[in-house]
């Protein structure tokens, strides 16, 4: 299967003729207004009809995030992208089967990590989150691990629903009740997570995978956490929906992060779905 890899604030587009649907992405990131380095590391992916996006926001201090971010979309891009040859065989794939494919892409992730850190006792302790989409048609399969986020605004209804749910103890403590959201937004321990790439030595239940039928109009956003601590999901939504393009609306969504403080890296992965106009 040839693929093709989408630069920071290209846009890139695949047409999905068997199910008449045309994609169109974006991904963009900043180092932020606080931050010397950019720890994130963001990609998409175009294969024949279907659009991968990652999301990976590195842990463990300026170098040892920078690595992890950098060696989970390798091994992802090296494990799936590389190694799915035949655009058939990818549509074949039933929810079930592509699921596991993610998981265990997911975990190699994880082990290129811990051999990384294993050989070097600077990087020990990195990790990172990760959060992909793989869009086939209208249908969209994430797997998420850690706190960068999912969003989709439906183009319908312009509502906004976030897919994922965070792998933090904060966001632990609002889903069991002890905790408010708006407790969680200020609680110094936000940024703690129970669950990342290159924490421990198996990591494939740990990953959650999500299942959505998308709609034409719908929009996705994915993020790290330096978008997702300053936009509320609100203006993630306002923004998304006044979007004429996904590379426009990726370079405002990291902006107003910006303007609002930048006090981390900020990336972010857009895309659009809609009728194919052929």
């Amino acid at each position: 299967m040839k693929y093709r890899t989408g630069q920071v604030g290209e846009l890139i587009a695949v047409q999905d003729q068997r199910n008449g649907v045309e994609i169109l992405g974006c991904v963009y990131t900043s180092v932020g207004m606080v931050r010397g380095n950019n720890e994130d590391n963001v990609q998409i992916w175009a294969l024949d009809d279907a659009m991968l996006g990652l999301v990976a926001d590195g842990m463990g201090g300026a170098a040892g995030g920078e690595e992890a971010s950098r060696l989970a979309v390798e091994t992802i891009q090296s494990a799936f992208v590389e190694a799915t040859q035949d655009a058939e065989a990818l549509h074949a794939l039933d929810e079930e089967a592509l699921s596991r494919r993610l998981r265990d892409v997911f975990s190699r992730a994880n082990q290129a990590v811990l051999d990384r850190a294993a050989d070097n006792h600077e990087l020990q302790g990195m990790g990172t989150t990760a959060t992909m989409v793989l869009l086939r048609g209208y249908d969209a399969v994430f797997a998420h691990i850690g706190d960068s986020r999912a969003y989709v605004v439906d183009g319908r209804t312009n509502q906004i629903h976030q897919i994922t749910s965070d792998h933090s103890f904060v966001e632990a403590l609002v889903a069991s009740g002890h905790l408010t959201q708006e407790q969680a937004e200020v609680h110094p321990l936000k940024n703690v997570l129970y669950r990342a790439l290159g924490q421990k030595d198996e990591a494939e239940d740990d990953v959650d995978i999500y299942l959505r039928h998308l709609k034409s109009g719908d929009r996705l956003v994915m993020c790290s956490d330096g978008l997702s601590r300053h936009l509320k999901d609100q203006d993630i939504a306002r923004l998304t929906v006044a979007a004429t393009s996904p590379n426009q609306l990726a370079k405002e969504l990291v902006d107003l992060a910006n303007l609002r403080g930048g006090e981390d890296n900020v990336s972010v992965v857009v895309i659009f779905v809609k009728d194919s106009p052929s």
